[in-house]
């Protein structure tokens, strides 16, 4: 019987005692289109609000790296330590970085992840799926 009551509470401990810790922005589900023909669209660096049929994109926009011809990293602008769409996170003079201009927090654009470099976030950017047909960049969630 004591084994069997040992079980029954590890398992419940295992179960319920490790709170699952998630990512601090919410989820808002969107398919974005961005026509990279347009000379906004056509750099290394460039946010979105809207796309380019002026769908809303992510919840504070979107920060897009441009890595290769047909290879973006795109990354929620909503900053995961201020948790403020007004404080979306924004380019940085150095192009492969991005920076919130309420905490400071910067994050690094060239990783897969938007690794903090500097700053109290605990989290990094929330990253957006890409993939490009012909010269449209679709981001996704």
């Amino acid at each position: 019987m004591l084994k069997y009551s040992l079980l029954v509470v590890g398992t419940l401990l295992f179960l319920f005692g490790c709170k699952k810790e998630e990512h601090p922005v919410p989820n808002y589900r969107f398919t974005a289109y961005v026509d990279l023909m347009l000379p906004d669209y056509n750099q290394q660096v460039f946010t979105l609000r809207t796309d380019s049929y002026g769908a809303r994109v992510g919840v504070a926009g979107v920060i897009v790296y441009r890595l290769a011809m047909d290879e973006y990293y795109a990354f929620e602008r909503y900053c995961p330590h201020d948790k403020d769409p007004q404080c979306a996170v924004a380019p940085d003079e150095d192009p492969t970085l991005a920076v919130c201009p309420c905490c400071g927090s910067k994050f690094l654009l060239l990783s897969e992840i938007g690794d903090v470099v500097e700053g109290p976030s605990a989290y990094s950017l929330k990253r957006y799926k890409t993939r490009v047909e012909g010269s449209t960049l679709i981001i996704y969630n």
